[in-house]
């Protein structure tokens, strides 16, 4: 079921990397399944998303300071929770990267992305902030939206306080639902230096083509997505909303930050991903797009298992992040 032919056609039609089948073979043997089932929980989701991450995502020496804060947010009275990872060795004005994880703004957590913040921060000698926004259904749209908006404009606003100093630029990222916030925030929150999109989605119509392909194949699949946003939205109206759906955005500006957009060919997201660029392109945006073959969705944060696959992506975001950086 892990191999081949739980891929259907499309492991007829692309040359699927081993580290993505053997991914997925080590995932049904602990038991934390392939396909997603309805009957799980929201709780089932995410204590299955920290057990692949401890398994798959290993771990990295990080030498300098780990901070805990927490961030206000507007109708959230508990606030944000943040970590803020910085090296030991930045320069004099360090990058400041906003990192959204992903899960589908229904499971994971920071918790199931240190290693691979932790990793984006040493290697490009930046400040890193992993945010802990609501997740549904405790919290629908667009309470994550909210809380991460918040989050981007506080660090503007308080660069010198996660370590970095007046002239730091910052910027967002995120991968899955963490792209879809991070795309969505760069058109709401001016300033920012930049934005790394990993398989954002960015259309919850669902109208891109590369979703028929993958149906009711392992892992992110379009049952699981209709799944998640049912979730998070309260309402069908709501997917058109461009707050919630970026490529429904009325304009894109020319001022929106630099992008890169990384993407997997072997995953649902794909084309809207490659869509949400091209509206960027044409809008005078500087955009760049790596398309990483034989990948599947959530190959990014699990870089213990997935060493071959993430290697360009990891050096194109650190090439793309001291680009920020002054000298």
């Amino acid at each position: 079921m892990a191999d081949l032919e739980a891929w259907g056609a499309a492991g007829s039609k692309y040359n699927i990397h081993e580290e993505t089948l053997s991914a997925f073979r080590r995932m049904q043997d602990m038991g934390l399944g392939l396909v997603f089932n309805e009957t799980m929980t929201p709780e089932d989701l995410r204590a299955r998303a920290l057990r692949r991450s401890e398994v798959l995502g290993g771990h990295v020496d990080f030498v300098g300071s780990e901070t805990e804060l927490i961030v206000p947010s507007a109708g959230n009275d508990d606030g944000v929770p943040v970590s803020v990872y910085r090296p030991a060795h930045v320069s004099p004005d360090p990058v400041i990267l906003i990192y959204f994880h992903g899960g589908g703004l229904v499971t994971s957590s920071r918790n199931v992305y240190v290693t691979m913040v932790k990793t984006l921060a040493k290697r490009a000698q930046c400040i890193a902030v992993n945010v802990e926004y609501r997740l549904a259904p405790e919290h629908k749209a667009p309470a994550a939206f909210d809380d991460c908006r918040s989050v981007t404009r506080w660090v503007l606003a308080n660069k010198k306080l996660v370590g970095g100093e007046e002239g730091s630029p910052v910027g967002i990222g995120g991968d899955s639902a963490g792209g879809h916030l991070a795309a969505s925030i760069s058109h709401d929150v001016p300033e920012l230096a930049f934005q790394i999109l990993v398989y954002p989605y960015t259309d919850l119509t669902f109208s891109a083509p590369s979703l028929s392909e993958f149906v009711d194949t392992p892992g992110l699949n379009l049952n699981s997505m209709h799944w998640f946003m049912s979730q998070y939205l309260s309402s069908e109206s709501q997917k058109t909303d461009p707050v919630v759906s970026p490529y429904h955005r009325t304009t894109f500006s020319p001022l929106l930050p630099p992008a890169l957009c990384i993407l997997a060919e072997l995953d649902p997201l794909r084309d809207d991903g490659l869509a949400y660029c091209k509206k960027l392109e044409g809008a005078g945006v500087p955009t760049q797009v790596l398309l990483v073959k034989g990948a599947a969705h959530g190959f990014f944060n699990l870089p213990a298992h997935y060493k071959e696959l993430t290697k360009e992506p990891y050096a194109k975001c650190v090439e793309f992040l001291t680009q920020f950086q002054k000298a």
